[in-house]
């Protein structure tokens, strides 16, 4: 009974994950997803020849040879005459299971009761890495790397030789699915290591500068890379990479790097514990342990290369990179939990499955807000693109220096766009009657600058946040709210993310709404043309169901700035 109430539960947690991934996800290019428009628009358009199809896949992009989701993308196109960028996010969706699946592999190898298994899910199915989940190139890249890193873990543990060799071609794809990927061989090589298996790992570290050669055919250097600025910035970055789960805790610096460096201290032990085999000691290793300290190193290397090289920028660990936090906890919990007889207590792990699930609700809570934010963005672009040719989910220089691929190819069909959530007919026919004009909202403008380290120095941001307080009412969570701007003495029209903020925890917990009323909405200093532009509010339901405010304040763009009145 209690084996399948944990399974239950951990079908649940895995289950809601999936439905949470794919509601929030929207068919739509974001950022680097246009590299694979322009591969596709590239590719179709020119009718390239073997060898010039080769360099074209093996291209570097901001330090990374994204070959595999290139590769993805011409089949997938292929096959379907265009891209879709929600299927990329399933595949994502598919890679985070089966990185699981190898760490309950290893889990089941302990041959603990499956309730000790149900910290795992809580701790990693939630939405922290909510820009691997939804991001669909940048998603690729990290899970499929990270896949084919555990597929080679498995297959060397296998002991074969057919199985080093198809190991070592794991590794050579994931070192041209993104730049990290050459770390996995690194991983591998102390796999072997430990196994004293010195042939086998002279023969992947051969593997490894082939690949690393091939890989630097071509190769040009990213715009983030950077020696950082001391060696204590370099640690606090290593460490928060590695124990950034704790960053819901409120601190991005002080308890992400305690719990990093108590991940880090146990994994030194049990590297200590394995060294003692060259001493003519027994390890006294538990089944699975070295499989999930190998993992472990793979993710270590990632953390320390990546603090090398962007430390310098003094910012919080991005969310794409948070998925490597929340696999290097689950490791840190299956390892003791082999180590520890503690943990084995049965009082003490209802405790820590009881806090866990508290973790995994908390960060529902905390990263909702964003990931809502994302979807209602694309859903606002979606409308935006097909009618005026323009977005505002990136800045406005990457999109006027990418149209000279992205309009080609969205006319040639490369990339298909969903049914906007309003037609511009629609729009017109619901923003014209005068019985929805609300007399003032109480729209306020803030101007914020916001500093970002760059290369060079320093670059400065100017950001407004446009916001009422008040008026329209108070949102549902799967209600998407949009900014409605209209260019005054046109029939033009722009849709602008405007979700509100969320409300606190007693007021979520007591009150039972999300969001608070109102309405929040960001713009850059370049995002609209000069002019004047009506505003007004869109609401639309998760069932298409809207309703329309208007409002009777007007904003005023100029060269400077924005201004209500």
């Amino acid at each position: 009974m209690l084996r399948f109430f944990s399974g239950l539960t951990i079908s649940f947690v895995v289950i809601l994950y999936i439905i949470y991934n794919y509601y929030f996800s929207v068919n739509f290019p974001f950022q680097d997803d246009f590299l694979l428009i322009q591969f596709i628009e590239t590719v179709t358009s020119r009718g390239l020849r073997s060898w010039e199809l080769v360099n074209e896949l093996f291209r570097t992009f901001n330090d990374h040879k994204a070959v595999i989701p290139r590769l993805i993308s011409l089949v997938e196109y292929n096959l379907t005459g265009h891209l879709n960028f929600r299927f990329y996010i399933v595949l994502v969706t598919v890679n985070v299971l089966y990185i699981f699946y190898f760490l309950y592999l290893q889990f089941r190898k302990s041959g603990h009761p499956l309730y000790y298994f149900l910290p795992a899910p809580f701790l990693f199915f939630q939405p922290q890495f909510y820009e691997v989940s939804g991001w669909a190139l940048n998603g690729m890249q990290h899970t499929f790397l990270i896949a084919f890193t555990v597929s080679a873990i498995i297959l060397v543990s296998r002991g074969t030789a057919w199985a080093f060799y198809v190991a070592m071609f794991c590794c050579f794809l994931a070192t041209f699915t993104h730049g990290n990927g050459i770390l996995s061989f690194p991983a591998i090589i102390f796999y072997f290591l430990c196994r004293k298996d010195f042939k086998k790992a002279g023969g992947a570290t051969f593997f490894m500068i082939v690949s690393l050669l091939i890989y630097l055919i071509g190769y040009e250097s990213g715009q983030a890379v950077q020696l950082p600025a001391s060696i204590s910035k370099l640690f606090v970055f290593l460490f928060s990479f590695i124990g950034f789960s704790m960053s819901v805790l409120g601190s991005h610096v002080l308890w992400p790097v305690l719990w990093g460096i108590v991940i880090v201290v146990l994994m030194f032990f049990l590297v200590i514990k394995v060294g003692a085999t060259y001493f003519n000691k027994p390890a006294c290793l538990k089944p699975g342990t070295l499989e999930l300290l190998t993992f472990f190193v793979f993710i270590f290397t990632t953390a320390l290369v990546i603090a090398i090289f962007r430390s310098w920028t003094e910012i919080s660990i991005a969310s794409r990179f948070q998925i490597y936090a929340a696999l290097s906890t689950v490791i840190f919990y299956l390892l003791l939990l082999d180590y520890s007889v503690v943990l084995r207590k049965r009082a003490v792990l209802l405790v820590i499955t009881g806090l866990s699930a508290l973790y995994c609700g908390y960060s529902y809570y905390t990263f909702t807000g964003d990931v809502a934010a994302r979807r209602t963005a694309y859903l606002a672009d979606v409308y935006n693109w097909t009618n005026n040719k323009n977005m505002f989910s990136v800045e406005r220089s990457l999109v006027s220096k990418g149209n000279f691929y992205l309009l080609p190819a969205y006319e040639k069909g490369v990339f298909k766009l969903p049914r906007p959530v309003v037609g511009n007919a629609e729009m017109n026919a619901m923003y014209y009657p005068d019985s929805g004009t609300i007399k003032s909202a109480g729209i306020k403008i803030e101007d914020w600058k916001i500093v970002r380290a760059s290369k060079t120095g320093e670059d400065t941001l100017n950001y407004f946040f446009v916001s009422a307080d008040s008026i329209p009412k108070r949102k549902r969570l799967l209600q998407d709210r949009f900014l409605v701007l209209k260019a005054q003495g046109t029939d033009t029209f722009y849709l602008m993310q405007a979700n509100p903020k969320t409300e606190g925890r007693k007021h979520v917990l007591g009150g039972g709404s999300y969001f608070k009323t109102g309405f929040l909405a960001t713009l850059r200093q370049d995002d609209l043309d000069v002019g004047t532009y009506e505003l007004g509010m869109l609401d639309v339901g998760c069932c298409g169901d809207k309703s329309l405010y208007k409002f009777k304040e007007l904003l005023y763009v100029g060269d400077n700035g924005y201004i209500i009145k």
